[in-house]
């Protein structure tokens, strides 16, 4: 930061600017902790009134993974012109190797274990704001590169959490503006409010990501039935997300009748196991 720059921003000023960044951060954290509670509460209660139709549900998922997973394996063994034993250690080795995409967890109103579309998302978000090719000048492409390996490596280990921190860090060029300014007080106090806002970053990408889940989209239109009609008319609703989960089975069940069907199909093919 020039002289100019840090001349025009006092001591005073960038108290004033610290201390509104903390009001806004913590109204930020507020809002993001009751809407997180509120469709926490709403999951819990949703899973109540359907439970018996989730757990159905996974269960033909888990299967429908065991079914593809054993298909990929036949078609190898096809492939190789050789039989498929699961007793084989050789085909253990390949099985682990099977990449089958999971299912689709959150419409079915639990958790799921891992986004990697949001986690793709995000990462080329990260790659755009810290590649050290876009950096200008050494101390900035120094920063860079740091904060991309660390990006790699928490997106290779799949950590979100990690991910979400660094969404926060500061901009190789805000880096760049502290390491300028020469007067301490000036410097600690300019630390402080880029620190702020980088926290406030995150807590707008954690309640982006929230508002983003399946769960809180119905939470939303759930609040807005409540708020204009009849408990009747709110019952009515959650009949038609049963219905709507009831079809979802009826589909499930018919893919893993197929894929049973195929990999019968294919086994019938196979050279006997020796």
């Amino acid at each position: 930061m020039s002289d100019l720059i840090v001349s025009n921003h006092t001591t005073k000023t960038l108290e004033a600017e610290l201390n509104t960044a903390v009001a806004e951060l913590h109204e930020a954290e507020r809002a993001l902790a009751e809407e997180q509670a509120a469709v926490n509460a709403f999951r819990m209660h949703a899973r109540l009134k359907l439970d018996d139709l989730v757990e159905k549900i996974l269960d033909l998922r888990t299967t429908k993974q065991s079914l593809l997973t054993h298909l990929e394996l036949q078609k190898q063994a096809q492939a190789m012109g050789i039989p498929y034993d699961e007793e084989d250690p050789f085909w253990h080795e390949r099985q682990e190797e099977v990449e089958i995409p999971p299912e689709p967890a959150d419409d079915l109103l639990v958790e799921m274990p891992r986004d990697r579309a949001a986690e793709k998302r995000l990462y080329r978000e990260l790659a755009r704001r810290f590649h050290p090719d876009l950096a200008e000048g050494a101390v900035q492409k120094a920063y860079s590169t740091s904060i991309m390996a660390a990006v790699n490596n928490a997106y290779q280990a799949g950590d979100t959490a990690t991910l979400m921190d660094i969404a926060g860090d500061l901009a190789p060029e805000e880096m760049a503006e502290l390491n300028q300014i020469s007067n301490t007080a000036v410097r600690r106090l300019r630390r402080r409010l880029l620190t702020c806002r980088r926290r406030r970053r995150k807590v707008a990408y954690q309640l982006k990501t929230l508002r983003e889940e399946k769960t809180a989209k119905l939470w939303r239109k759930a609040q807005a039935l409540r708020e204009s009609s009849t408990s009747a008319v709110e019952q009515n609703w959650w009949d038609e997300v049963r219905q709507d989960l009831v079809a979802m089975h009826g589909r499930v069940q018919k893919e893993v009748a197929q894929l049973r069907q195929e990999l019968d199909q294919l086994e019938a093919q196979a050279p006997p196991v020796r």
